[in-house]
Order: C-alpha cells, then sequence, then structure tokens
C-alpha cells in the first residue's frame, strides 16, 4: 500500500537519512511527478518536536533564496508527527568532499564559498540564524551549488523565548564554536562556516578544534584571505564578522582586489574625451588633465554598461555603449580607426534616473581600467575592448531570451518585476503629481480645518493628503486629508485639532500615507515573488492561473441563508477549493449574503480557522461585518485607520481599539474588586485606595508626556541633547506622530484625572492639568494616615503600570487578535496595526477585488493560505488615469498603459480554469424593469430580476420605474458650461423639483414607504465634481420631511443603493463630446444606473444623446423600445 503524506506526497521506499532531530524520507508529488524530500520530526518531548516544528517552517517561509533549500509544504501527519517537504537533493557536501571537483581558490570560492556565503547573508539580512552550519546540512545539487538546509535549531531574532524547553545546546563537534551561547547574533554562524570553508580547501577532514589551526596554516589561499578565515574562527566571538553580509561583503572585496590586481593591466579602455565631454566634467574653458582625472575617480567603484539605441529604429546600436559611473553617464562611440572609443557626451543626471539605468545595465567585473591615454600595446587595447564588447553581446543574448526558452521562474521574475515597476511608477506620480498651494484664511472647527486658497483648483482633491507648511521657518503644523472642495476652498480632515495655525501659509502634497501602502503592496509583492508567504506556490499560480486545481466536489446538507442554486453552488465551490476560486458578482446579486455564508460554513468545518475579509471600500466591509454579526458570527474584529468616522456607526464596537478598552477595562474592574478586598482588611475607604491607583496609573502617564514634550521642542529646535531623551521615549519618531502621541496621551491623562476626581469626591481636589510629580503628592497624602497602606503602594504601582499597559499597547492587541475568527479591513489598511502582520489566515477574501490595483490585491492574498476574490469586471476598475496619461512615467519604467490597467480580478478571470470561477446571475436589488435595462445593456442579457414588487405609487408619480427626463425643450439652457469640469444648471434645478414632487407625493400618500413613517434613501449621481457641488448647493437649503438625498459622483458611488436613483447627464453640446460618459467609460454608466432598487430616473438632452455613441446611447435606446416598464417624458421649459 503507498503511503501518502498530506494531500500529494507518496513515499517512495522505505529507505531514509537520519539527523539528531529528524528523519527525512524520499517522495513524490502526484501533481507534477517530482521528487520531494518528506522530513520527519522525532524525537524529544513534545513541546521540543512542535518547537523544533515550528522553527523550521518559520525559517524556511521567510527565506526564498538560490542557494537555499527550497520549502514546499508542512503538516501534521494522521499519527501527529510534524512533517516538512522539501526539493529532494540526493548528495551533501558530505559526498562531495570525498572527492573534491574545485582545484584552485579562485575555482571553489566561484562554485562553492561565493553561493553559500550569499545564501548565509540573506539568512542574517531576514533575521535567521542557522545556528547547525555543517557539512552534512548543506546539500549539493545537480548543477554542483550549495543549499543550506536543516533550520530545526535556528534562532528567529524577531521572536522572543516563550518555552522552557531550549534547543541552544544542540551542537556538532568542532562546527560550533567554543562558546557555549555567544551573547552576540549570528557569530555563531560566521564560526561553522569558516570551519567548512577551511575543511572544503584543507586535504584533511576536521574533527575537533585542533584541526582547525593546522587547516588554517596549510589551505592554499591568498594571505588576506587566510587572515579573514582565521578572524571566522576566532575563540573569542568579538573578533568574528559581524554576520554573514560582513563576511560575504570582505571576502568578494578581497577576491575582486585580487582579480584587478591580475586583470586590470591587461584590460585597458582607451576612452578619448571630446571637447563637450570635457567640459561637462570640469567646465570652461576645457581641460584634458583635469577632466581625465574627474573621469578616472568617477569610473574607480561599480560600473554598469549597456549598448546604445538608434534613435531613428529603436534597435540595438553596438557601435555605441552607455557606461555608467558614479555620478555621470558617458556616451561612447566606437573609433573604427583606434582601439578605443570616443567619449562624445557626458551627463549628470539625477540620482534616482541614474539608478533606472544601472537596472538596465550589466554590472561590470572589475577587470578593466579607463584611462585617456594612448595605449602602449595597441593589440590588448583591441582585445580588452572586444572583451568588453562581448560582455555586452553576451549580456543583451540573456535579457532577450524569449520566456519560452528560459526557465518558468525566469518568466514569473519577469511578471513580478513589471508589477514592480508599476509601483515604482506610482511612487513617482504621488510624490510629483500635485503642487504646493498657497492659502490666504483658515477656519478651524474641530478635526476640519477650511482653508480659503489664493487660487481655484480646477483638479480633484478630493481624498488626497495634505501637510499645512510655513515655507519661512519650515515648521510643519500637521495633516489630513481632503473630505471637500469647492472652487476655492479646500476642507481637510486632520487626526486632531490643529491648534495655531498660521492666517496664511502652504498646503504641500503628504505623501506619507500614499507611501506607507505601496511600501505594503511592495512587501508583499515580494513576499509572494520570493516565497516567503503562507503558501510559496501562490507565485506560480499567478503567474499561471491555469495551473490552478479545480475544488472537491463539496455538498452542504444545511444551509444558514436561503440562496439561489447558483450562490448554494459558488458556495460549495468555495468549501472545496484548495487554491484561488473568481465568483463574479454583477450588481444586486447577493456578493455579501455569499461571503456570509461562506464564513459560516469554513467556521462550521474547521472551527478553529481564521478567515481575512479585505475591500478596497469601507462600505463593503461594513456591509460584509455586519451581516455576519446578524449572522451570528462571533470572535469578530473590524480594523480601520485612527479615523472611525470612516466606519459605519452599527460596527464600530467591533473596532480592535473599542475591542481592546473595552477588554481592558473588564481587567481594571477585577483589580478593582481586588483592591476594595485589601481595603476592607486595612480600615481604608475602598474608593481612596481604588484612587491611589488612578493616581499611580497618572502619574506614569503625565512622567511620560512630559518627556515626549520636551523631546519634541528640543527636536524642533535642534538641541543635541534630543537624542539622548530618544531613548527614554523608545524612539524618535517624526514630529507630527510625537504630537500625535502628544494628544493622545493629554486626553488619556485627563480622562484618569477625572475618574481620580469622581473616586475621591470631593476629599482631594485632582487639576485636569497634574504633572507626574503632583499625582506622587497627591498619592503621599492620601495614604500618609494610614501606615500599613504604604507597604502597597510598590503593588499598586507595579499594578497601574500593568494596567496602563492593557489600554495603550499596540502588542497586547495580538492576545486579542490570536483568538478572533474573523478578521475585516481594507486591502492594505488592515496592516495598520502591528499585530496583524504577525497572522497567518486560512482564508482570505477580497470583495470589490476588481476594483482593487494588482498589487493592492496581493497584500491580503499575502497573508492567506487559499483565496476567494469577488468582484465585477463591468463595474468600475481602479482609477489610474493620472498615470497613464503621464507617458513620460510609462517610459521612465519600461511601462505600457495596459501594464498600469491590468488588475488581478481581470487577471484571473481571463486565465482560470472554467472549474474555479463562477458568475451570479440573479439580482434581487433592482426591481425587475432596472434589472432588465442594466442585464440587457451591460451584462449580455443574462442577469435575471426575480423582483417584481415595486414600491407602491412609485410608476403613478414618475410615469414608469426607468424614465429618462428630456431637456430638450430648454433650447441652448439645456448645454453644460465650463471646460474641464462641467456643470448643467438646468438639469440640477430638475432635479431638485423632482425631488420636491416625489417628497410632496409621499406626504399625500400617493407613494407609501414599506415603513409608514418611513423615509426614501435618494442617490442623486453626477459624473463630474462641479456638477455635484451645485446640485449639493442647490439642496442644501432644501429641507425634505419624507427623503434623504445624498449627492455622489459616480466614483463614488460604487458599493452604494438606495430606493431611488437620479442621474444627471451632465453633457449636451454642438460637439457632440461625451467626455467622462463616452464609449471607454461604460462602466461608469452601468455603476450609475445600477443603484435605485425601485425607481431610476435620468436627467439629460436625449437628442444630444442620440448623436454619439456608447453606453447612453444603447441605455436611451433600450428606454424608448420597451414602453410600460420605462418611459422618455419631455420636460417643457418652465
Amino acid at each position: 500500500m503507498v503511503e501518502v503524506v498530506g494531500k500529494h506526497y507518496m513515499l517512495v521506499g522505505g529507505g531514509s537519512r537520519s539527523g539528531g532531530l529528524s528523519t527525512v524520507r524520499k517522495g513524490v508529488d502526484d501533481r507534477d511527478g517530482s521528487a520531494v524530500a518528506v522530513k520527519f520530526i522525532v524525537g524529544g518531548t513534545d513541546e521540543l518536536s512542535q518547537k523544533v516544528f515550528d522553527r523550521e517552517i518559520r525559517a524556511l517561509r521567510s527565506l526564498s533564496h538560490p542557494n537555499i533549500v527550497k520549502f514546499r509544504d508542512a503538516g501534521t501527519d494522521e499519527t501527529g508527527c510534524h512533517f516538512v517537504v522539501l526539493e529532494w537533493v540526493d548528495r551533501s557536501l558530505k559526498d562531495l568532499l570525498k572527492e573534491p571537483p574545485w582545484e584552485n581558490w579562485g575555482d571553489f570560492y566561484k562554485a562553492f564559498a561565493r553561493p553559500l556565503l550569499t545564501a548565509l547573508e540573506y539568512a542574517h539580512l531576514n533575521q535567521v540564524e542557522h545556528r547547525d552550519i555543517k557539512p552534512g546540512n548543506i546539500l549539493i545539487n545537480a548543477a554542483g551549488a550549495p543549499l543550506l538546509a536543516d533550520f530545526g535549531i535556528a534562532k528567529l531574532r524577531t521572536e522572543e523565548p516563550h518555552s522552557e524547553y531550549t534547543v541552544q545546546n544542540f551542537r556538532s563537534g568542532a562546527y560550533a564554536p567554543p562558546e557555549q551561547e555567544a551573547l552576540l547574533p549570528y557569530v555563531r554562524d560566521v564560526f561553522s562556516v569558516g570551519v567548512v570553508l577551511l575543511e572544503c580547501l584543507s586535504e584533511a577532514p576536521i574533527r575537533d578544534y585542533s584541526d582547525i589551526r593546522q587547516a588554517l596554516e596549510s589551505v592554499p589561499v591568498p594571505a588576506d584571505v587566510r587572515e579573514l578565515l582565521e578572524s571566522c574562527v576566532s575563540a573569542d566571538p568579538t573578533e568574528r564578522p559581524s554576520n554573514g553580509g560582513v563576511l560575504a561583503l570582505e571576502l568578494d572585496r578581497l577576491v575582486q582586489k585580487g582579480v584587478a590586481a591580475s586583470q586590470q593591466p591587461r584590460n585597458q579602455i582607451w576612452l578619448q574625451l571630446t571637447r563637450a565631454a570635457q567640459e561637462h566634467l570640469v567646465g570652461s574653458p576645457p581641460d584634458r588633465p583635469k577632466a581625465a582625472a574627474a573621469m578616472a575617480r568617477d569610473l574607480s567603484g561599480e560600473l554598469f554598461a549597456h549598448f546604445g539605441t538608434d534613435r531613428e529604429t529603436g534597435e540595438l546600436d553596438k557601435s555605441r555603449i552607455v557606461l555608467l559611473g558614479q555620478e555621470h553617464r558617458y556616451s561612447l562611440k566606437r573609433d573604427e580607426e583606434k582601439p578605443g572609443f570616443v567619449v562624445i557626451g557626458v551627463a549628470t543626471p539625477e540620482f534616482e534616473a541614474l539608478e533606472a539605468s544601472r537596472r538596465h545595465g550589466l554590472a561590470l567585473p572589475p577587470i578593466f581600467s579607463w584611462s585617456d591615454r594612448h595605449p602602449i600595446d595597441m593589440d590588448a587595447s583591441e582585445r580588452a575592448r572586444h572583451r568588453l564588447v562581448e560582455l555586452l553581446d553576451d549580456f543583451e543574448v540573456d535579457r532577450a531570451r524569449p520566456a519560452a526558452e528560459g526557465s518558468a521562474s525566469e518568466g514569473r521574475d519577469e511578471l513580478f518585476d513589471r508589477w514592480m515597476r508599476v509601483l515604482d511608477a506610482r511612487e513617482d506620480l504621488a510624490r510629483g503629481e500635485h503642487q504646493p498651494l498657497v492659502y490666504k484664511q483658515v477656519r478651524v472647527t474641530g478635526r476640519r480645518c477650511t482653508f480659503s486658497l489664493t487660487e481655484e483648483r480646477e483638479t480633484d482633491l478630493v481624498g488626497t493628503d495634505w501637510e499645512v507648511v510655513d515655507r519661512p521657518s519650515g515648521r510643519k503644523f500637521g495633516y489630513g486629508e481632503v473630505i471637500d472642495q469647492d472652487a476655492d476652498k479646500l476642507t481637510l480632515l486632520t487626526s486632531r485639532p490643529l491648534t495655531s495655525l498660521p492666517s496664511t501659509a502652504t498646503l504641500a502634497p503628504y505623501d506619507a500615507p500614499s507611501s506607507i501602502s505601496l511600501n505594503r503592496q511592495r512587501n508583499a509583492a515580494l513576499a509572494v515573488k520570493n516565497g516567503t508567504n503562507p503558501r510559496q506556490d501562490l507565485r506560480g499560480l499567478l503567474a499561471n492561473p491555469a495551473t490552478n486545481v479545480a475544488p472537491d466536489e463539496t455538498h452542504i446538507e444545511e444551509w444558514y441563508e436561503d440562496l439561489d442554486p447558483l450562490k448554494r453552488r459558488a458556495v460549495e465551490k468555495a468549501l472545496g477549493g484548495t487554491d484561488l476560486l473568481v465568483i463574479q458578482g454583477p450588481p444586486g446579486t447577493g456578493k455579501t449574503k455569499f461571503i456570509t455564508e461562506t464564513v459560516k460554513q469554513v467556521l462550521r468545518q474547521q472551527p478553529e480557522a481564521r478567515v481575512l475579509i479585505a475591500s478596497q471600500t469601507h462600505v463593503a466591509v461594513d456591509h460584509a461585518v455586519e451581516r455576519l454579526r446578524d449572522a451570528g458570527v462571533t470572535r469578530l474584529v473590524r480594523l480601520a485607520g485612527a479615523d472611525e468616522s470612516v466606519v459605519q456607526p452599527g460596527v464600530r464596537d467591533l473596532l480592535l481599539d473599542a475591542q481592546t478598552r473595552k477588554w481592558a477595562e473588564a481587567v481594571r474592574t477585577r483589580a478593582e474588586s481586588h483592591i476594595a478586598r485589601q481595603a476592607a482588611e486595612m480600615g481604608l475607604e475602598p474608593a481612596h485606595l481604588s484612587a491611589v491607583l488612578t493616581l499611580e496609573q497618572l502619574a506614569m502617564v503625565a512622567a511620560e508626556l512630559e518627556a515626549v514634550e520636551k523631546y519634541l521642542t528640543m527636536m524642533r529646535g535642534g538641541t543635541s541633547e534630543a537624542s539622548d531623551l530618544g531613548t527614554a521615549v523608545e524612539e524618535a519618531n517624526p514630529a507630527e506622530d510625537l504630537q500625535a502621541r502628544i494628544d493622545h496621551l493629554s486626553d488619556r491623562r485627563a480622562e484618569l484625572a477625572t475618574e481620580a476626581q469622581r473616586l475621591l469626591a470631593g476629599d482631594l481636589t485632582i487639576p485636569a492639568v497634574i504633572t507626574s510629580s503632583e499625582a506622587k503628592n497627591a498619592i503621599a497624602l492620601l495614604l500618609s494616615q494610614h501606615a500599613n497602606a504604604q507597604k502597597l503602594v510598590g503593588r499598586l504601582e507595579l499594578q497601574a503600570q500593568w494596567l496602563e499597559r492593557i489600554t495603550a499597547e499596540d502588542s497586547l492587541a495580538g492576545i486579542l487578535l490570536a483568538g478572533t475568527s474573523v478578521v475585516a479591513g481594507t486591502c492594505t489598511g488592515f496592516l495598520r496595526n502591528k499585530a496583524v502582520g504577525q497572522l497567518e489566515f486560512d482564508l482570505c477574501i477580497i470583495d470589490e477585488a476588481s476594483k482593487a490595483t494588482l498589487t493592492e490585491a496581493l497584500v491580503p492574498m499575502a497573508r492567506s493560505k487559499r483565496w476567494i476574490l469577488v468582484g465585477d469586471t463591468k463595474q468600475l476598475p481602479p482609477t489610474d488615469e493620472d498615470l497613464m496619461r503621464r507617458t513620460d512615467l510609462l517610459e521612465e519604467h519600461s511601462l505600457n498603459r495596459d501594464d498600469v490597467g491590468e488588475t488581478l480580478f481581470q487577471r484571473l478571470v481571463d486565465q482560470l480554469p472554467e472549474h474555479s470561477q463562477l458568475m451570479l446571475e440573479e439580482q434581487y436589488r433592482m426591481v425587475r424593469p432596472i434589472g432588465d435595462l442594466i442585464s440587457e445593456c451591460f451584462y449580455g442579457g443574462v442577469l435575471r430580476s426575480p423582483n417584481t414588487k415595486g414600491l407602491a405609487g412609485v410608476e403613478r408619480v414618475l410615469g414608469a420605474p426607468v424614465v429618462w427626463m428630456d431637456t430638450v425643450a430648454y433650447a441652448e439652457k439645456r448645454h453644460e458650461q465650463g471646460k474641464q469640469s462641467y456643470v448643467n444648471r438646468v438639469e440640477a434645478r430638475i432635479i431638485v423639483k423632482q425631488l420636491e414632487t416625489l417628497d410632496n407625493a409621499i406626504e399625500k400618500n400617493l407613494i407609501k414607504p414599506d415603513e409608514p413613517r418611513g423615509r426614501l434613501s435618494v442617490l442623486v449621481i453626477a459624473p463630474y465634481k462641479n456638477q455635484v457641488e451645485e446640485l449639493r448647493r442647490r439642496l442644501a437649503p432644501k429641507s425634505f420631511r419624507h427623503l434623504e438625498p445624498a449627492v455622489m459622483s459616480v466614483d463614488a458611488v460604487q458599493g452604494r443603493e438606495a430606493d431611488l436613483a437620479l442621474f444627471s447627464v451632465t453633457r449636451s453640446n454642438n460637439r457632440g463630446q461625451l467626455g467622462f460618459l463616452g464609449p471607454d467609460y461604460w462602466r461608469r454608466i452601468n455603476v450609475a444606473l445600477s443603484r435605485a432598487r425601485f425607481g431610476l430616473v435620468v436627467v439629460g438632452d436625449a437628442g444630444f444623446i442620440r448623436g454619439t455613441n456608447g453606453a447612453l446611447k444603447s441605455v436611451l435606446e433600450y428606454i424608448e423600445q420597451h414602453p410600460g416598464d420605462c418611459e422618455v417624458r419631455r420636460v417643457d421649459d418652465e
């Protein structure tokens, strides 16, 4: 009978390789037939075995390097034995040392030492200390390259010890240093690798420490290399290179120094400086010796080069070479008569541009020397030039090799490299997209600041971040997000009230939030690329979605929700899936209902599972969270930023901070009960002892507040003491972070002072603004009459410290999060709390996934083991129009519009097998006439609308569930006004009047809401900012008794729904120009018209639309062709 481990690994034969803590057996992955090593953790206590297993998989998951053995899977078999699945490698260094293949130090360094040290450098860079490097733990692959393996006793420097069991005393003879456990990190590995390198070069094996000294004296290496190896194996840990990176860098330097010393004299490149080149290097008048000296200095470090490009054809021009020095870029032209190059141009680009050029060039080996002097040996100079061109030829051949000829890994690298270039372009755009704005007046109301600008701004700035800066002094007062904009006014929402703002100053773009988001995306993309996420094969699935495994057939007996057959099938696919699943959900098809049922079924199947729900919009997250809570899901946490107002009031109690506070209050209540008992035993007032505890907390908070305020003052004043005090406040945060911390501590101080005053009930007066010393004095005064109570002071102080920690420390949120079943937040915002970054999720569900950029979707996916993406390719994609318009940025980063516009959702829809995706086809939001219009105009007629029950009286007042109100009778007045953003006052007036008509109809009982006293929700939608502002201005003075209107742009309305929707077309002109409503923007029309449940009104010039092309024309034609359900009604001019 075949032994199977996990789901896919069949063990072969009975042979095994054994080590101190494990046994390895060969197996076969039944998915692709590849050989694997299945490593079983054996021996020791249960907790020790668990610790070895946990350490190895955490280390291997965090490490993805060509010279570290590749991690495939991990788990526990049916007997409870832990196993790790790795790539199978037949040989180890022990086998290789029997007949070493290298003949000299140079060969050994290139084939073995350098690859091994780069692996060690990478591990140490990721804070993983191997601690058991020896020949048996270095595998040798088929190409002869070393692979660092067996991380069973590795130490992750990011973790603290948490068990009484230890593996630190497992030792491997002479490969382990003499000290039991060095205080310095990583030097144990440096010792071990030093011994391994010596043994590889020595003729005799190393069995004990005395053999190390003999090997040092006999190995055939250069003197400076011998000296470095001697420092590696020093008995004094402080004399060793501090980590693998330092060792690799120093050894590489010594090798390159040796290569340069022997090769550079034989490879002199002759560079003839033109007059223009000399002037660029040293100015006018040209000075050849000075220019030559400047060039020599610039070319003395690491150099990059690539062939030039023919400006007319765009083809490579191999007669031209671009040479990149430390500061300058040199254009070299091949001299056809002499064995050298003519320097026809020198440029000094910006650092970022020079770095971008280096990324596309070849890093030249240090074998060339560069001189403007006529060579003595012309033949040698010609050979050097030929060698340079040959290197560049090989480089271009490798770069141009088709993906089909290269490895799958190379193709995947190019894919991820392209995604990283898109992020780089977005970062460049965010850095320079907006110019500073000068304001002439400011009004502050709480956390809202309204600035009057010196000039009007047409660009839509809502959602962008700006900082208040006094340019002359450089002082920064705070930052916020634009939440409202009106011509020459901007309203910022800040994280704290901004006081003492100057009456006039500058608003500068604040890119910290976008930088944080882009860094999270970059980290996620790198984690997936390097395989350091929970599922290493996600990289392969994204590169080739066709390999996605089909979901297992699953039949659910008991359902929580009343679902249609297609939605039930989607849930069963979700439960049976192990990889990716895509669910397309057009408007009203019940995506949230699908998510709720899926989560409940997953938790029924796996009660200990942890699910991450992410979305691009807070609205979608809140809908899902609210539905899950209503469905009885417990252990649910909503994650958001500091501004809780973005979260719906009904779910704010589920916020992490709110739940942490509630938990802390419960702990404090238990502590106070204990204090009451102690007070009774000592004859003290329980309230007074509770007040002492509160005052101890108050003293702590006040002391920290005073330290931070002092630090901030010194930092702003540039005082040298600031760095010393930085230790007291843990880290030197930027000024705005420190100010936010001051605000938080001030609030906490006031809160504790109020509580202390309440407990004291007038026996002692506590000021709201109290110092730490004053709080301590109050404690002494309260306890002065009670000698016994003095014994409690130390205990109360410790208790106060603990209570304050549980209310303030972010790390304690990890305790709460560790026990959760469902965590929900936006795609990049859910990582705001550090504790979330330590979690792994069994399932990730991304709602509104079609609205996320490709790398935004990767952020939650990189934290999970399987994934469901829910979205709609016919709704609005991410907004990247600004970047697409910047052809200079696209060209600089080697991108095109398709690269920028690609979403992960669309990629998966296009490439996933049919078994791994499904479209929901029954919508329940819109009454049938509206649903049929959306189905026919945008979904090819596949959407079904079983909901036939409308709102009583709507058809009687509107004329039909779908109405186009034609403004043609208004002649020239019906046209828009504006140049970039447009306004149509006729349409705005008609919409306001229509709302008044609807309100009166409800008042007269012509329209009957389902709730007798209920108010109807109404979305008023416009495609242009100026029209949105015009509608808001006209509606501001109006008071509706039965309507709740909200005016929004098309981009803002996705994910929302309402009883009624009114859409203002806005555009009407004699040129037939539609702008944002044209054929390419059909998704905007779909979003705008699919929000209404019972009544949809389109207001616009029907004649103008008939003369255009696009979605609006199709909508108008549908309305005209379906009388009864729809109506076109002409609105007469008043």
